[in-house]
């Protein structure tokens, strides 16, 4: 019996990129059945009327004004398929890289999202994203090499693939809507966890991925401010009041930290979005601990479990 998949893209004044994305989708060598969705997030260029001319049976949906992230649910909750394709548009599929993810699936009741390798688009052999680490001061970062090895492997969190939709319902959104963009892919893999849950990177499942488009329309500071934002909130909502009291002290002094190797290399930009994301807990912490009485409720498992997770080996490459 074929599994019915909906792949779901997001496109921003991407006309010929999402078309090339769907191109791709089309090409797929796939025992499931599957159907195309495009969430156009408020494009001034056009790219709604090149799809609907060019792909008579994509779903498309057309949103007034850009919402980020959270424009993956007005496709997800038209979708009636078991599973979630969720990706920028940005993207070239390989042949047989939904059934590696699928299988896999299929085979794992534990495991609610399995992620693909990501090689550039561009000469198809360097590595642009191959699993996620993430550390206990709530900064994250991703492998551009094999660090992960060959074979199927536990991850923390990463921000695309393939997920169960089941999931995605008990929640009522894949990523938090409040985000906007950046960190959110780190809360969602830490409600996955914490209800119990895996995720794993599939390494022999490929993808070709032409980079990260957001920062090309998004001014550098905004974006650091949105993840420095964002992660400190997913901290605040995610851990148990233990957690919280035992690393908050950490993930400040790893901030000041940034802040100062901002200022020292005159990144004052950055510098200056950091401090901001600081206030800015400050002064929400109502609203972050409304949302975290909303993610509790959801908890089956102890922060030991999340914590196996957690990992400080790659914090200080990034810091010095």
């Amino acid at each position: 019996m074929k599994i019915k998949i909906s792949f779901v893209i997001l496109s921003y004044n991407d006309g010929e990129m999402v078309i090339n994305a769907i191109r791709s989708i089309k090409s797929l060598k796939t025992k499931y059945s599957y159907d195309i969705f495009v969430v156009d997030n408020g494009s001034e260029s056009g790219t709604a009327k090149i799809i609907k001319e060019k792909f008579k049976d994509v779903k498309l949906i057309e949103l007034k004004k850009n919402i980020g992230t959270a424009a993956y649910d007005a496709a997800i909750k038209k979708s009636d398929a078991k599973y979630i394709y969720f990706t920028g548009c940005d993207i070239e599929v390989k042949n047989d890289m939904l059934d590696r993810l699928a299988n896999f699936l299929e085979k794992n009741k534990d495991t609610v999202q399995a992620a693909p390798k990501y090689i550039s688009i561009y000469d198809k052999k360097t590595i642009d994203l191959a699993g996620t680490w993430l550390s206990r001061s709530f900064y994250s970062g991703t492998f551009k090499d094999n660090t992960l090895g060959s074979k199927p492997i536990e991850i923390p969190y990463i921000g695309t693939g393939l997920i169960r939709k089941d999931f995605i319902n008990k929640w009522g959104y894949l990523f938090d809507n409040d985000y906007f963009f950046y960190g959110e892919d780190v809360d969602l893999g830490l409600r996955i966890r914490l209800m119990g849950y895996k995720i794993y990177y599939i390494p022999d499942s490929i993808v070709y991925h032409a980079g990260s488009m957001s920062r090309k329309i998004h001014n550098p500071s905004y974006l650091t401010f949105l993840m420095e934002r964002n992660l400190m909130r997913t901290f605040y909502q995610t851990m148990s009041a233990k957690s919280i009291m035992e690393f908050k002290i950490y993930g400040l002094l790893m901030r000041i930290i940034a802040i100062a190797k901002d200022v020292l290399t005159l990144n004052i930009g950055n510098a200056l979005a950091r401090i901001k994301a600081i206030f800015w807990m400050i002064f929400n912490m109502g609203k972050i601990f409304r949302k975290r009485r909303e993610v509790q409720k959801m908890r089956k498992v102890k922060d030991a479990e999340l914590l196996k997770h957690f990992s400080e080996k790659h914090l200080w490459s990034k810091m010095i």
